[in-house]
């Protein structure tokens, strides 16, 4: 079994045992890995660290347990927090409300249905860029915000490029470059036979996805905003009561076609 499946497994238990005082020393020993080996896994193939995802997750179940009427206090200790206003702190910073604030919306915020839809394989040739520190991949969509593609000539980039083909944008492990997380951003093409110096060819296998429609922005930093906001909706609400867990054999990305973005996010059933 490899480490992806081994991480699956791991987030699986995680969720069944939140309410626990689990550390990530527990889970390497419950997983047959030594302390740091488990740690180095799981930061490559999770995107954060074993104590920033359990706190994730744990503001995730937070939220939901708010919705049901439990009290910020009640919540707070539940949520393993010493303090009501660490609690806070950490829960304002996640959702961008304070828990009381949370609490009397009822979760009126950020909602969509996805379509769910099999999607054949194809290709890629993108620009592979590598994150300046380490960070949360789920809180960096559309990493191509900002970020210099002044390396490849406009007429080659032309040539990759037709109508009806969009580009893809997600964050992957390439090939003979360790276990570091890159962000990859460039058009689907029908060929391989052409990729300038400078930019790398990816296949996408086939697979189900929930497609996700993002909200356009009145200009490129709304957009931004929105991608990342739907990242966050579909993986802190949507897969909670979806069905469907996360296909992690498969790749998820953010898809680019003309003014419509969308995020496919692979699936398959509990």
């Amino acid at each position: 079994m490899g480490y992806r499946e081994d991480m699956a497994r791991c987030r699986n238990y995680i969720a069944e045992h939140l309410q626990e005082e689990l550390t990530p020393a527990e889970l390497a020993e419950q997983f047959g890995y030594s302390f740091y080996h488990f740690c180095h896994v799981f930061r490559s193939v999770n995107g954060m660290a074993v104590a920033e995802y359990l706190r994730d997750r744990r503001l995730c179940a937070a939220a939901s347990q708010l919705l049901l009427g439990s009290s910020v206090t009640e919540t707070a200790m539940d949520s393993g927090f010493d303090t009501v206003s660490g609690f806070t702190r950490a829960f304002t910073r996640k959702f961008g409300l304070a828990p009381s604030v949370y609490k009397k919306l009822k979760g009126a915020k950020f909602v969509m249905k996805p379509e769910i839809k099999d999607f054949p394989a194809f290709t890629a040739v993108g620009y592979v860029l590598k994150p300046e520190s380490e960070i949360d991949i789920r809180e960096n969509g559309a990493y191509w915000l900002g970020k210099d593609f002044s390396g490849v000539s406009k007429e080659d980039y032309a040539k990759l490029s037709a109508a009806g083909r969009g580009e893809v944008g997600l964050w992957m492990h390439p090939e003979g470059m360790g276990d570091d997380l890159y962000y990859f951003f460039g058009p689907v093409v029908e060929s391989k036979s052409f990729a300038p110096v400078g930019m790398e060819t990816l296949d996408i296998p086939e697979a189900e996805y929930a497609v996700f429609r993002v909200p356009k922005g009145s200009d490129v930093s709304e957009l931004h905003k929105n991608v990342k906001k739907t990242w966050r909706f579909i993986f802190n609400d949507w897969f909670d009561n979806s069905g469907y867990v996360f296909d992690h054999t498969k790749f998820d990305f953010e898809y680019y076609l003309g003014e419509e973005t969308y995020i496919y996010v692979p699936i398959k059933k509990r």
